[in-house]
């Protein structure tokens, strides 16, 4: 599940931050022949991928060990899989023509559903082809339809947060709801309100993630009794008891789920109460008791939030580091038409270490020393360790003979039988050990906290608006030099020059933005704008300025267009009607009008004191 997880974030990454070319370097067509053919030729590299499985394994009969291989070569196919899915997202200009539908365009959570169904699409070709391989070890479930419908359900669930969040996102952008919506588009909105829906996730989703995953009640029975009589002793409250089928495949494992009582779930497998004694079942049920007991749940959600918190000023910064170095504007030149492309590639790069680092070591810390911990609690709850270890030898032993095999997320075995061992002979290592995990936790905390406040001062400071504005330069003058006839990129980067008091350079840029379109309102109006208002003598032009602002504001009423033409009328002495033109700025404004009501009262006291002289 973690893997998963870890693979749906890379690619929400990857179409989120890849930004596809101004104008498509291949037809619709072309685009959609590719993409099939190179789901095409991944399906073949499946088809024999497994079909060389079964022939490997024809005389093989212990099923624990083929599943172990099953899962196995899933995930290698998993992360080939991801491979194709680059090679379609950065090669082919997909992305380009989904967003030329407005209604995905302007939703963050269909453009990323886009993005997981290409995804998805390819994981189910992997399930498809393993059809024949899962057959081996899970002929109860021996059906293409089958084994897809269960992996769809099963990694839907993990999707289910993600889907929450960026749907609650885009319906608060739809509703009237005042300031709210630009709010939450800064990085602490962003943070806050995935936090709040995490906890609201966490809380009420167990009933619709056990039913995805097609859990039903673990029916009457000694097996029931003793669950209900443990928990009752233990004091630990769940909503029901269930048995969790897993994927289809051999599957040996416990869990809970739920952060409250009245909708926590207590998951178990057939294949873990089939080879576990009543005494085994009840360490492993102390166990999971533990995760809750140790406010893991509540962990787990500090760190999601936890990689927002150091994804947001990285982001900013690589892409400003990218934009800045010489190798992409170098390689632009050579060739033009992939410049978004290779800008989304390096500027996603350092989000993708990040996400590596934090999720694969960091997180895979935490949660390693979770699992002892919870194991430190089972031995608590039953009083020696060895009900939990013959559980767990039994676990490595039916799952495939696993006992030395350690994961990014789990001790081995044998490291979590040895631990308990030592630990049942000496006490102070549990003491230790939740000494360690609070003092990680603590280091953790503090170095978060110090990210998000300088995160936070960067962007919300004199820094991060100065940041903001270099970031919007060079993208704009890269995208200039990329497209040189496009009009609304020189109006654009024109307009930023006058912010940054180089006249000349606004100039430049606003009149070739003219002669490439030259009844645009908004380009006459701010070529105008520096006409009128610049304080160097080559650079004012009021006869000129008069002359764009009048042909401005005969195509458009607008409040600054107006604006603009009443400043024109006042540079060249016409201040009557610089005032007329101030008031019919003020009476269109529908909005903040301060500005507007300053002109007015700026043209009126100087037409009181021309009259006095």
């Amino acid at each position: 599940m973690y893997t998963n997880f870890i693979y749906f974030i890379v690619v929400l990454l990857i179409f989120s931050t890849q930004q596809p070319s101004p104008t498509p370097r291949l037809s619709l067509l072309f685009t959609l022949a590719s993409s099939l053919i190179l789901l095409f030729l991944f399906g073949l590299i499946n088809r024999q991928i497994f079909r060389g499985l079964v022939a490997k394994t024809s005389g093989a009969r212990m099923s624990t060990h083929l599943a172990v291989l099953y899962h196995r070569s899933v995930t290698r196919q998993s992360l080939l899989a991801l491979v194709f899915f680059c090679a379609q997202i950065y090669l082919l200009d997909i992305k380009y023509y989904l967003t030329t539908v407005a209604l995905i365009r302007a939703s963050f959570t269909l453009q990323g559903l886009a993005g997981l169904v290409l995804f998805l699409l390819h994981l189910a070709t992997v399930w498809f082809y393993s059809y024949e391989f899962h057959c081996r070890f899970s002929p109860g479930t021996c059906s293409r339809v089958s084994v897809v419908t269960a992996n769809l359900k099963f990694n839907l669930a993990i999707l289910l947060p993600w889907l929450l969040i960026s749907g609650g996102f885009d319906l608060i952008q739809l509703l009237p709801l005042g300031t709210i919506p630009d709010q939450l588009n800064t990085p602490v909105g962003q943070v806050l309100f995935f936090a709040l829906l995490m906890i609201v996730f966490m809380i009420f989703a167990p009933p619709l993630v056990v039913r995805l995953w097609s859990c039903r009640p673990l029916g009457p029975g000694s097996r029931r009794s003793l669950i209900e009589r443990f928990c009752q002793k233990e004091n630990f409250q769940v909503r029901e008891i269930v048995l969790w089928p897993g994927q289809g495949a051999v599957f040996i494992t416990a869990g809970v789920m739920g952060l409250l009582g009245h909708y926590r779930y207590l998951l178990v497998t057939q294949g873990l109460l089939d080879i576990l004694d009543d005494e085994e079942l009840s360490s492993v049920l102390a166990h999971e008791m533990g995760h809750v007991k140790e406010k893991h749940l509540f962990f787990y959600l500090i760190f999601l939030l936890g990689y927002l918190v150091l994804a947001y000023p990285l982001s900013g910064v690589s892409f400003l580091l990218v934009l800045t170095s010489d190798l992409p504007l170098t390689l632009m030149i050579m060739t033009d038409s992939e410049f978004m492309t290779l800008i989304s590639i390096l500027s996603a790069l350092p989000l993708l270490a990040l996400l590596v680092f934090y999720f694969r070591f960091l997180f895979g810390f935490f949660i390693r020393n979770f699992e002892r911990q919870a194991d430190l609690y089972g031995l608590s709850v039953m009083g020696r360790p060895y009900p939990l270890i013959s559980a767990l030898e039994k676990v490595a032993f039916y799952s495939g003979n696993i006992r030395d095999v350690p994961s990014w997320h789990h001790f081995s075995i044998k490291e979590r039988v040895d631990f308990l061992a030592e630990a049942a002979g000496n006490p102070s290592l549990i003491r230790k050990h939740r000494g360690k995990i609070r003092k990680a936790l603590a280091g953790y905390l503090v170095g978060i906290v110090a990210v998000g406040v300088f995160g936070y001062l960067f962007y919300t400071g004199a820094v991060g608006k100065k940041f903001n504005e270099q970031l919007n330069f060079k993208m704009l003058s890269s995208l200039v030099q990329l497209e040189p006839d496009n009009p609304l990129l020189q109006l654009r980067l024109g307009t930023l020059y006058y912010t940054r008091n180089q006249p000349n350079k606004a100039i430049f840029h606003l009149e070739r933005a003219l002669e490439l379109e030259p009844d645009n309102a908004d380009i006459l109006n701010n070529l105008a704008w520096v006409f009128a208002t610049s304080k160097e003598a080559p650079f004012f032009q009021p006869e000129k300025a008069l002359l764009l602002a009048e042909k401005a504001a005969a195509s458009s009423q607008q409040p600054h267009i107006l604006d603009t033409l009443a400043e024109a009328y006042y540079v060249n002495g016409q201040t009557i009607k610089a005032l007329a033109a101030a008031e019919e700025a003020l009476a269109a404004v529908s909005g903040d009008s301060s500005y507007y009501v300053k002109q007015v009262e700026r043209f009126r006291a100087e037409l009181q004191e021309q009259q006095f002289r």
